[in-house]
């Protein structure tokens, strides 16, 4: 059993992009009280916010890992409002017992340019022993007097005038504007490593601090594995390279979680991370194997290189085997490269009940029967939450319906489980009839006129035809 889990229960977005308010209840499979794996598939028309959950998942990952939040993110503030949030909430399972913590985040415009973290806040509640109430152990207002509540934590720290001082230093850079590279670098001020220096050292209830936003920064870094769209990008348009999640120590890379594998051009890679590199090759031949037959990675003609930086690395090309030809891996369709590239984050999720993986767009070039078979196999005993977006509708067959979120036309409730649909019914029929005569509390497909676009086709064809 592992000695520390962290589990994310429940989502609650404001003001991010077309989403008002959206809740999610994650808690899915043993997490309510069943012996499946917890999966869940998120389903809606296009621009209805699926993509939304996995812009908060890539926030979240951000900030936890003491990372800068992206520039898009100014953009994705819903047009019209002053700000956005997100809260999280996560069962959070230690050798000190079991907890319930919240941590949100306020986001919005800064005044000149860029985005700004309005505010932070880290809440918890123990789960055993006689019952307590939601506690806050740490909340950040940007432009308080105070540099951070509540007060009798803040009290500990005044008494030590280098650790304010630092405090102090990561607040200010918590909100920094780079003037050479004209961009922001906002970061968590909570999560930002010299802030942690500093509480990780406090003793008594000042502690608490440390004790659950380090939990969450190791969450953050090793636990929890975000796979945009925008990666595989590349893989459709055959471009030159294939981004890779490699599971290595903290210590080694600084928690980094991918590596771009260039597939036209040599690779060259520090020579201690190759070791991992290769067991992730291994990893994802087992699992390759079992997806699409009589196919395997090989790492070809591997040999020491010096870096250009001067530290020892290791020179090799990948490429893949059939039936004992050897192939460019460029040369493979845009679905083999992206489920190899995901295929390590796929073990780790089966296999590590604190791992969460997001990935945007899973079904994008990937066979669908295959993507209802390893979707089926996580759902019976992966230890880890799995969580994705998807158009191809093969999956509503094979899960079960509380692990299936669909979002709604309503930008005030945009997330919705259905009503009146049971396991035995055959969901994906369901669904549709759900979408062409409702019946739900919410409805769940803005309506389309099959007339209207073919009306809509001719006409758009006779723009420019007279000019």
């Amino acid at each position: 059993m592992e000695r520390e889990v962290v589990r994310l229960m429940r989502l609650e977005i404001r003001n991010i992009k077309n989403v008002a308010y959206g809740k999610i209840d994650l808690s899915t499979g043993a997490y309510r009280g069943n012996k499946k794996g917890s999966i869940l598939g998120i389903y809606g028309q296009n621009g209805s916010g699926k993509t939304v959950v996995v812009d908060a998942m890539v926030l979240l990952k951000c900030l936890l890992s003491g990372k800068r939040v992206p520039d898009a993110f100014e953009q994705y503030i819903r047009y019209g409002t002053e700000g956005a949030s997100v809260e999280y909430h996560f069962h959070v399972r230690t050798e000190e017992g079991s907890y319930h913590v919240e941590y949100e985040v306020g986001l919005s415009k800064g005044p000149d340019r860029g985005i700004v973290i309005d505010r932070e806040r880290l809440s918890q509640k123990r789960l055993e022993g006689p019952a307590s109430r939601l506690t806050t152990i740490f909340r950040y207002e940007r432009g308080a007097k105070e540099l951070f509540t509540p007060l009798r934590y803040l009290h500990y720290f005044e008494k030590r005038m280098d650790d304010m001082v630092s405090l102090g230093i990561a607040r200010q850079f918590s909100g920094y504007f780079n003037e050479e590279k004209q961009r922001s670098e906002i970061t968590s001020f909570l999560f930002a490593g010299k802030a942690q220096d500093i509480f990780s050292k406090a003793k008594g209830e000042a502690a608490k601090i440390h004790q659950f936003s380090s939990v969450l920064q190791r969450f953050g870094r090793r636990g929890l594995a975000v796979v945009e769209n925008t990666h595989y990008g590349l893989l459709a348009l055959n471009l030159d390279s294939l981004p890779m999640n490699i599971e290595w120590p903290y210590p080694v890379k600084g928690g980094a979680m991918g590596l771009l594998v260039r597939l036209t051009d040599i690779n060259v890679i520090p020579k201690e991370i190759f070791p991992y590199f290769e067991k992730t090759i291994r990893q994802i031949n087992i699992v390759l194997r079992s997806l699409v037959p009589e196919i395997e990675l090989e790492i070809y003609h591997p040999f020491d290189k010096l870096m250009e930086d001067g530290s020892d690395g290791v020179q090799f090309e990948l490429i893949t085997l059939r039936g004992g030809a050897r192939i460019p891996l460029l040369y493979e369709s845009a679905g083999i490269k992206k489920i190899i590239s995901i295929c390590s984050n796929l073990v780790c999720c089966y296999n590590q009940e604190t791992y969460c993986l997001v990935v945007d767009e899973l079904d994008s070039g990937v066979y669908e029967y295959l993507l209802g078979e390893y979707l089926q196999a996580m759902q019976e005993k992966a230890k880890g939450q799995f969580i994705f977006t998807s158009h191809n509708l093969r999956p509503l067959e094979v899960l079960e319906a509380d692990s299936l979120i669909y979002t709604t036309t309503n930008p005030e409730n945009r997330y919705s489980r259905t009503n009146y649909i049971k396991n035995t019914q055959n969901k994906r029929l369901s669904y549709m009839r759900t979408i062409k005569l409702g019946g739900q509390k919410e409805s769940f497909y803005q309506e389309t006129s099959l007339y209207e676009i073919e009306l809509a086709l001719k006409e758009a064809g006779r723009v420019g035809a007279y000019d």
